[in-house]
């Protein structure tokens, strides 16, 4: 388990907190790194960086504890502007040991699959003047989102495609078709991420139905955005 899962490092800070807890029954070792994130012509970039540290990088997490990683910014933010970053957490793989030359001893005599998992949690650090979260004390949000929506068709495939011309992004939940007697559900979750100055697609199910416009929940509102065309 992890949190906060949307951690930010608001401008005057130098480090945000992330938590991880271990509920199995065995000891688990982590691997916690830090690339910088950028989305171009629909796709996704991670960048290795220097600039925002995880301290520890790895950790060893007893079953039934948990373990405070601090990310930590070393590098200035220009002013009014947001800068991206993705948290990779993996697990690692255990190592077997070594034979003692008995019988049923070897690695190999044991069969089965190990899967290692893999968790990617977004990391935001704000420039002087812009605000995303609510900060104790100073409930303002001066970050702005700008979204701007089209469709395009590729061969039998059709994409939504959304742009963000805003200074912070937009998180996108239960996106739907909306405008008509009843609502299309696009995607009822996380659709995904619109970084600031970016613009990302998505599959869609079927053509655009005539006449509906996507409305989503941008960064967690608890009322739908309808969304303007481009």
């Amino acid at each position: 388990m992890i949190w906060p899962v949307d951690p930010v490092i608001e401008d005057g800070q130098r480090a945000a907190a992330m938590w991880l807890e271990n509920r199995g029954a065995e000891n688990v070792s982590l691997q916690i790194r830090v690339f910088r994130w950028s989305q171009s012509g629909t796709a996704e970039n991670y960048e290795n960086q220097e600039q925002v540290l995880a301290s520890p990088p790895l950790a060893t997490i007893p079953a039934g504890q948990r373990q405070l990683v601090r990310l930590m910014n070393t590098g200035p933010v220009a002013a009014g502007e947001e800068q991206a970053y993705r948290v990779l957490v993996d697990e690692l793989p255990e190592v077997d040991p070594p034979s003692d030359g008995t019988p049923g001893s070897s690695p190999s005599a044991t069969i089965g699959v190990k899967l290692q998992i893999r968790y990617s949690v977004p990391l935001f650090i704000n420039g002087k003047g812009l605000v995303t979260k609510v900060a104790q004390g100073n409930p303002t949000q001066t970050g702005q989102v700008d979204l701007r929506w089209r469709t395009v068709r590729e061969g039998e495939n059709h994409y939504l495609v959304i742009r963000n011309s805003g200074n912070m992004h937009a998180r996108l939940t239960s996106v739907q078709w909306s405008g008509g007697p009843q609502a299309q559900v696009i995607n009822a979750g996380l659709l995904g991420y619109v970084l600031a100055g970016s613009e990302m697609r998505w599959p869609l199910a079927g053509p655009p139905p005539p006449g509906l416009k996507p409305e989503a929940r941008v960064n967690g509102a608890q009322t739908a955005t309808q969304l303007t065309p481009q």
